[in-house]
């Protein structure tokens, strides 16, 4: 457990990080920007308590509204993205469970049981996030939109860094 509570700290810095500096100062089209730090709440280990879960998600969205200055907007969508995470690993579990020290990737789960995983957690953070920006300004259409189209960059690039993790994890 304590293993995995350190990489957890390091992707949680790394990631955090690469959004901040790096992800926050794309935007592709007026539309499309990367939110690559669900990650960190995805990722996390499955014997993580849901409490745990949540105070991460709570916490990873309230530093990037610092940094982003959105005022609450990742703190609420990250909180319910961490809120769901064990309902939606509920409906992917193994008729055994999980292995002790199983984690949630690629490798452990497989592309389908992670796409499921993955893509349903995304769309509902890109969701909530992009319908609180659209209640402040109004544009209901411009919110749906950018939740799809961002759902899907997200889910891209997330399937690409694990596709990096896997190819590390078996050298």
């Amino acid at each position: 457990m304590t293993q995995s509570v350190v990489i957890s700290s390091l992707r949680w810095v790394m990631l955090m990080a690469l959004q901040i500096v790096v992800l926050n100062n794309i935007y592709l089209g007026g539309v499309f920007n990367p939110w690559v730090y669900v990650l960190i709440i995805l990722s996390l280990p499955i014997e993580f308590s849901p409490l745990a879960v949540l105070l991460t998600g709570f916490f990873t969205g309230f530093t990037l509204d610092l940094f982003t200055h959105t005022i609450g907007m990742h703190t609420m969508s990250l909180t319910l993205l961490a809120f769901l995470r064990p309902k939606i690993l509920a409906l992917i579990t193994p008729r055994d469970g999980f292995d002790f020290g199983s984690s949630v990737n690629v490798r452990d789960l497989g592309w389908r049981k992670y796409a499921v995983y993955a893509l349903l957690l995304i769309f509902s953070h890109h969701l909530v996030l992009f319908s609180l920006e659209a209640f402040s300004s109004g544009l209901f259409w411009l919110a749906v939109q950018k939740t799809f189209l961002n759902t899907l960059l997200t889910f891209v690039l997330i399937l690409i860094i694990q596709s990096f993790t896997a190819i590390k994890e078996k050298a």
